[in-house]
């Protein structure tokens, strides 16, 4: 075998010495942690464990004292089970539970729930003619109107966004404006989008869904897009960070969804807002839009070969 360099040495000291930088801490979670060990708990333990999981709430409202009568157990059993989850202390296991509290109390909580499917269905449409309607009566048209204007005259729109809601409305925005004859790239990969952002022309547009508005990703990809000439719309809640970041701003402010079990309402307003846009697209490009839909149409209609009415526009 060959010797070593003086060189390699010298670099393989250097790399040996560098701090290996730990990952982020993580808190865990105690209310998945209780759900998941509660069936291997002594008697005592699960009564605690129960407690929790039945009224977080009260418990931690409750000083312990009260809980050895609520419980049934005494406070030595109730510091030893918190220490026995990681807790320093009954202290430190009542703050974590605050703060699953504040991250999901709604799903600690019992709600009514609906009976039988015709109910279910009942929810959902009210729900979502109530979160259309909501749309209808705040939609912000000035900023509808300005998108309108630039993705109209563009040749290429990126569409950015993350997560569950968004990463769908992107393709959703690919779906409404190709066939306008406009080129969209899609991207709901945050590194991607940096790059695509790094790469992009003066003139061309990007297009950010956000349901809160608040991804720091996606609002250093804008910062990046507009460094190199790209103007960008933003599809987000007012008073958000990416709304503050991006050139013209399609304000979209919805109330929460109270049950957490129903799918999430706002993604009505996500999809009208994206419709009104191409509409107004569709308007403005005129026939270079008709001929593009035409197009579309008329092989769809060729592949299909079938005399049934079908979408016009899909």
């Amino acid at each position: 075998m060959a010797g070593t360099t003086g060189s390699e040495k010298k670099r393989s000291a250097t790399q040996s010495s560098r701090p290996v930088r730990p990952p982020a801490p993580t808190r865990k979670d105690v209310i998945a942690h209780l759900i998941d060990q509660r069936d291997s708990y002594s008697r005592s333990n699960r009564r605690i464990a129960d407690a929790i999981l039945s009224e977080p709430r009260r418990f931690v409202e409750t000083p312990v004292e009260a809980l050895v009568t609520w419980i049934g157990v005494s406070a030595p059993t109730i510091t030893r089970f918190a220490r026995g989850i990681g807790c320093d202390g009954l202290k430190d296991l009542k703050l974590r539970i605050m703060g699953s509290m504040r991250v999901g109390i709604r799903y600690l909580e019992p709600q009514t729930q609906p009976v039988g499917v015709a109910e279910i269905a009942d929810r959902v449409v009210t729900r979502a003619h109530a979160a259309i309607d909501q749309m209808f009566r705040t939609a912000d048209l000035v900023g509808a109107q300005e998108a309108i204007r630039l993705i109209a005259s563009c040749s290429t729109l990126y569409a950015f966004g993350s997560g569950g809601v968004s990463s769908w409305m992107i393709e959703e925005a690919q779906n409404r404006f190709f066939r306008l004859g406009i080129r969209v790239i899609p991207c709901a990969d945050h590194q991607m989008q940096l790059m695509l952002a790094s790469a992009i022309d003066r003139g061309d547009i990007v297009l950010c869904c956000s349901l809160t508005g608040d991804n720091e990703e996606l609002a250093r990809a804008v910062t990046v897009a507009r460094e190199y000439g790209a103007l960008t719309i933003g599809i987000a809640p007012s008073d958000s960070l990416l709304h503050g970041a991006v050139d013209v701003a399609v304000r979209l402010d919805m109330p929460a969804d109270e049950d957490i079990l129903s799918p999430a309402t706002i993604r009505y307003a996500h999809l009208i807002a994206i419709d009104i846009i191409a509409y107004g697209v569709a308007i403005e490009r005129k026939e270079g839009g008709r001929e593009k839909l035409r197009r579309v149409r008329q092989q769809l209609a060729n592949r299909r070969n079938t005399p049934n009415t079908q979408p016009l526009c899909d």
